[in-house]
This record gives structure tokens, C-alpha cells and sequence, in this order.
């Protein structure tokens, strides 16, 4: 089943509002044969099915997700725990599962550019903290672990810019 997206449903809504206000009001005096109270009855009636039907469609989508989080979130809490108790290599293979081809899993992100830096690895924990600020571009403590691999990797100017960002913050 594929959803409308909200902004259409928003749109419709008021289409369908307006339509029916000016129907009514062309009815009510008397250009068009139509009952005003009747029109407007009918279209929020429309209004109150079409915002229902969209409702029950975003709780289906959402809901069908809700196993594929609990998994995540078992993973990320087995990693977690791997980091934890220093076995970074461990760690890092279950952030970088969970952070995905896109790098959108904030937390798992985050823990990998961690991993990373325990690692000495300073290219990946620089591409890790990249993908990370993308999400959340005003944490300071990940622009200083930028500073510091852009640092280790004699990227000098990139270093000082992300150390500026973080002092801004």
C-alpha cells in the first residue's frame, strides 16, 4: 500500500474546502442549484474520510517498520556493548552494518567514528564524522574529533575550519 504524501493530502483537503465553500455560497444565493448546508455537510464529511484513510495509512507504514527497529536496536545495543569493553573491531563491524550505505544511523555513526579513532584509522573516523555532522551539524565534541583526524592526516587548514566550528559552538 503506498501513502499520499501529507503535503498532497493538505492540499486536497483544502481544495476540497474551498470548492465546497464556494459551491455553497454560489448556492446560497441562489446561482447555482445546489443546498448550501448539504454541500457543505458533504464535503467534510469527504474532508473527515480522506484525512482518516490518510491517518490509517501512516500508522500501517510506520507500524510494518517497528520490527526492523527492534532489531536495530538489539544490534546497536550488542555493539554498544563490544565498545564498551574496548573490542573496537567487534564494534565497528555492527556500526558500520547499522549506519548503512548512506550513513544515516546517527548513534551507529558517531560509535564508528569512535571506533575508528581507537583504531588510528583517521581517514574513515574523518568520513564517519562527516556523515555524522551532516545529521547533526552543531555538535561540538564531533568538529574537535574532526580537528583531530584532519590533524593526524596534515589537512592543517581543514583542521583549523573545523576547530573554528567548534569553538563558534
Amino acid at each position: 500500500m503506498r501513502m499520499l504524501p501529507p503535503k498532497i493530502v493538505s492540499i486536497a483537503i483544502v481544495v476540497i474546502f474551498v470548492g465546497a465553500v464556494v459551491l455553497s455560497w454560489l448556492g446560497g444565493m441562489g446561482f447555482i442549484p445546489v443546498n448550501p448546508m448539504m454541500t457543505l455537510g458533504l464535503s467534510i464529511m469527504l474532508i473527515v474520510i480522506l484525512v482518516c484513510c490518510s491517518a490509517i495509512s501512516m500508522i500501517a507504514t510506520y507500524s510494518r517498520k517497528i520490527p526492523e527497529y527492534g532489531d536495530m536496536e538489539i544490534r546497536y545495543e550488542e555493539a554498544k556493548s563490544h565498545y564498551d569493553n574496548e573490542e573496537y573491531e567487534a564494534a565497528l563491524e555492527i556500526f558500520r552494518e547499522l549506519a548503512g550505505p548512506r550513513l544515516n544511523h546517527k548513534r551507529a555513526v558517531y560509535y564508528g567514528a569512535r571506533c575508528y579513532e581507537a583504531q588510528d584509522d583517521w581517514e574513515n573516523m574523518k568520513i564517519f564524522c562527516k556523515a555524522y555532522l551532516e545529521l547533526k551539524p552543531k555538535d561540538k565534541e564531533v568538529w574537535e574529533m574532526l580537528n583531530r583526524a584532519h590533524k593526524k592526516l596534515f589537512e592543517y587548514e581543514e583542521a583549523q575550519e573545523a576547530l573554528d566550528r567548534a569553538s563558534r559552538l
